[in-house]
């Protein structure tokens, strides 16, 4: 909280839940290995707002530019964001 108190984790949202663990899984990156391994995010996102996913979407894609990320996603959400980014990525569609 902006006060600083101590905020159980039972009063956040999902979405709060899942923006701490994204952040936790991707601070581990280097710590792990010096090898630029690939990141996995399987519905990483499903909770994201349209503004904190393009927030996350760029840092991402400007942080971790030397790996290669994989985004498993059922929307179209992060395809158009990174467009709009000018982001260069491969999109695979499996029907």
């Amino acid at each position: 909280m902006e006060n600083g108190n101590y905020v159980p984790a039972s009063k956040l949202s999902i979405g709060t839940i899942d923006q701490l663990y994204l952040s936790l899984r991707l601070s581990m990156v280097e710590e792990l290995s010096k090898e630029k391994m690939p990141i996995i995010l399987d519905e990483a996102f499903a909770y994201y707002d349209t503004e904190r996913l393009k927030n996350i979407l760029k840092y991402i894609s400007e942080r971790f530019e030397k790996h290669q990320i994989i985004i498993l996603t059922c929307t179209n959400r992060e395809k158009e964001i990174l467009k709009n980014l000018n982001v260069n990525f491969n999109n695979i569609e499996l029907i």
